[in-house]
């Protein structure tokens, strides 16, 4: 078993993560290269089977876990539709088996990061938990009764896509006031500049070599650090959504346990500081007890690890599989 590995695979739309994991969810090798998204899925397919062949010259592999973005059919093995990638109806699994004759399961990437978290991160096998990744989107995924929640078509959660505010601005979705319009990188970002542009006072404006147009979270959260004021207005008005968000989850999924990660959340401790306190003020009260809000351990290595876990932990779902 020791000298055995799963090998997890997670495609981003910028970057393919691939790490050999162990039966004790342990990563072994880890590597990142660029996707090249623009060369279309055969150059992409090809480029992960060669992956895989190397690491089959040097190790015992006994299965291949992929995680996605987009809406998946882990069944037939199908990404089915996937904006970050551009992908429609592109066979996975059976292409890569019959190239390296190995098992492969495919699975949506935030579901992937929260079987990661779940099996061996935070979640610490957590019976029933929330998992939310908060970058350029928001990815989610939820352990229910100690299984996968993924709806009757197999493509929930989508928990970035609550509406939380029926005139707020319009989201990447189609759709208008989702929690992802308000809480994402880009909308932090959206809503910073908005307010320097309605004329609020701000050390961003002063800062050397920065472009408005160019401004990232990392400078809005290190002008928080400073005392800006408009900075630290955005974080609260931040945390105030993202706490909408989570309780109304709470109120419908009464979960023990809340896992946020990515890069919003692992930027520092200022939308974390006090949003378990924020949530269960909002909450019905007798589900505020278990109740923990806590950052993911795995980092960008969840979505490896998590596919991985495909194959080395029997996975129960809810809904269609």
């Amino acid at each position: 078993m020791e000298n055995k590995y799963i090998l997890g695979i997670d495609v981003g739309g910028t970057n393919i993560k691939a790490g050999l994991v162990d039966y004790r969810g342990e990563i072994k090798d880890f590597q990142s290269m660029p996707t090249h998204k623009e060369k279309g899925p055969v150059c992409i397919l090809n480029s992960i089977i060669e992956l895989i062949r190397s690491y089959q010259n040097k190790v015992l592999l006994t299965g291949i876990g992929i995680a996605l973005p987009g809406s998946v059919n882990s069944q037939t093995g199908t990404c089915l539709y996937s904006p970050n990638l551009k992908w429609e109806n592109i066979q996975i699994s059976q292409r890569i088996k019959e190239a390296t004759d190995l098992n492969v399961e495919i699975i949506n990437d935030a579901n992937a990061a929260c079987l990661g978290e779940y099996f061996f991160g935070a979640g610490n096998k957590c019976g029933s938990l929330i998992c939310l990744t908060i970058g350029t989107g928001i990815g989610s995924g939820f352990i229910l009764d100690q299984k996968l929640f993924v709806g009757s078509s197999g493509f929930a959660p989508e928990a970035g896509h609550l509406v939380i505010k029926s005139d707020g601005p319009f989201c990447s979705c189609g759709g208008q006031g989702c929690l992802e319009s308000f809480v994402s990188a880009p909308a932090i970002v959206r809503r910073t500049r908005e307010k320097i542009e309605r004329g609020t006072p701000t050390s961003l404006t002063s800062i050397e070599n920065v472009n408005l147009e160019e401004l990232t979270i990392k400078q809005i959260f290190e002008a928080a650090q400073l005392e800006d004021h408009l900075a630290k207005e955005i974080i609260m008005e931040t945390k105030e959504y993202l706490s909408i968000g989570l309780a109304n989850l709470v109120n419908i999924f009464n979960p023990q346990q809340i896992i946020l990660g990515g890069g919003v959340i692992d930027i520092g401790n200022a939308i974390l500081d006090g949003l378990e306190e924020k949530v269960k003020q909002s909450i019905y009260p007798t589900l505020r007890d278990p109740l923990k809000i806590e950052n993911a351990m795995l980092g960008n290595q969840a979505g490896v690890v998590g596919a991985a876990s495909l194959l080395l932990r029997p996975i129960k779902f809810i809904g269609m599989k």
